[in-house]
């Protein structure tokens, strides 16, 4: 492991009015620290602190900001709250929640810090508090606390359902990637997602156009503010992440943020990543982490699969993956994966059913694959090949709405039009 360079960098603070400076020598080796009252491990990553308890530091403007949810653990029973202060120096927070209205529980913000820009940048210090112990298909309203006086809004968000005691329960999920260097279009992509009452967002990478770059993180966030404050999100890593400290630092998510599966509704989803720091992993580590978990939850009623670059793709622009294809179609194959969702092109996409790199005539038959990669980026020309069902070149989101016996996805554009619906009902 590359040990991480020594930086001294001087932070002005105020604790009682007086001025402090803050050595930021740590090492940024990554660890991790098990949230009070929670059966998880919040764990960070090299280029990232140890994230560690509430301290008592108060800097110059400890307002809150950039607020995100995430999941990490049971999506049932918790939730991740994250933020950062206008100061990044400020160590105090916390969280208050509760049923309803109530606000009558709390969880501590744990916090660590990366540097921003390739290490030659600002130190950017986040805030996580992991709520647990949660009720299933509960609504819950929480209210951020920096630094005394200093308080967020009160926001709400929904527990994801029990389908063993609701099993006609349908959750919403929102699809959507690639909003990098178009975050005015982002926000109304937002918009029109808010309009939608998704319970979770699956975002396919490439929020920003160079994942060290922290000004386009903020951008990101903070369009994005009013759904992730109520709505959690886990991402695929996008090439332009470059498995960059920002990127795992600001988004929490299952297991080692690159490759997971979790279960919301009954849809069982599996998050991986195609831009992998060793290129060997995507015919080794990744197939076989596919196999595996595919085969674990071969009876879940739906098998979703979100990753970036897309393994079927007419666009002029990138195109279809053979790589992935070879690889990991197969499996996808084998399992009868229902539908996998990507990015990379910046276009929207359906294929017909493929099995075997043929299409067929049902969905009962092979797996549809959705490119949405319209979040904001520049838009790229689409195509038709022999998989295509339907392509466009638009900016565009998606919403796949799962229920036991069926899932339908509705695609949109940036102002609402709708743009493509399907729908796969199942005895």
């Amino acid at each position: 492991m590359t040990r991480a360079p020594l930086l001294l960098v001087p932070l002005a603070a105020c604790v009682a009015g007086n001025p402090v400076v803050e050595r930021q020598d740590v090492d940024r080796l990554g660890g991790s620290i098990v949230p009070p009252g929670c059966p998880h491990a919040m764990v960070t990553r090299v280029g990232a602190e140890a994230p560690g308890l509430p301290g008592t530091l108060v800097g110059a403007d400890p307002a809150v900001r950039q607020v995100h949810l995430g999941l990490v653990g049971d999506p049932r029973s918790s939730i991740v709250v994250d933020w950062r202060t206008g100061d990044d120096t400020t160590t105090t927070g916390k969280v208050r929640f509760g049923v309803g209205a109530a606000l009558d529980r709390e969880a501590p913000g744990l916090t660590f810090t990366y540097v921003a820009d390739f290490g030659n940048g600002a130190v950017v210090r986040m805030h996580e508090a992991h709520l647990c112990g949660l009720s299933p298909d509960t609504a819950y309203s929480y209210q951020i606390e920096s630094a005394a006086g200093h308080l967020s809004p009160i926001y709400q968000f929904r527990t994801a359902p029990d389908v063993t005691a609701t099993p006609d329960a349908e959750v919403a999920i929102a699809a959507v990637g690639d909003s990098r260097d178009g975050y005015a279009v982002w926000a109304q992509i937002v918009d029109q997602l808010l309009a939608r009452s998704p319970d979770v967002v699956v975002f396919s990478g490439d929020a920003v156009t160079l994942g060290q770059q922290q000004r386009e993180w903020d951008a990101f966030f903070t369009a994005g503010e009013p759904l992730f404050t109520q709505v959690p999100v886990v991402s695929a890593h996008g090439n332009h992440d470059i498995n960059a400290p920002n990127y795992y630092a600001q988004l929490a998510m299952p297991g080692d943020e690159e490759n997971f599966g979790f279960d919301y509704g009954h849809a069982h989803l599996v998050v991986v990543n195609d831009t992998p720091e060793q290129l060997d992993d995507l015919t080794g580590k990744i197939p076989a982490f596919l196999t595996a978990d595919l085969a674990a939850h071969a009876s879940a009623p739906w098998l979703i699969v979100n990753h970036h670059r897309p393994i079927y793709s007419a666009s002029t622009r990138h195109g279809s993956d053979t790589t992935l294809r070879d690889a990991w179609a197969p499996i996808f194959d084998q399992a009868q994966v229902d539908l996998v969702l990507n990015g990379h092109d910046h276009d929207y996409e359906r294929t017909k059913p493929m099995r075997g790199n043929q299409a067929q005539a049902t969905a009962a038959d092979g797996t549809i694959y959705v490119v949405s990669g319209g979040a904001g980026a520049e838009l790229y020309e689409n195509g038709s090949d022999f998989w295509t069902e339907t392509s466009a070149s638009l900016h565009s989101a998606t919403v796949v709405r799962v229920r036991a016996g069926q899932l339908s996805l509705e695609a949109f554009d940036e102002t609402g039009a709708a743009v493509d619906a399907f729908t796969i009902a199942r005895p």
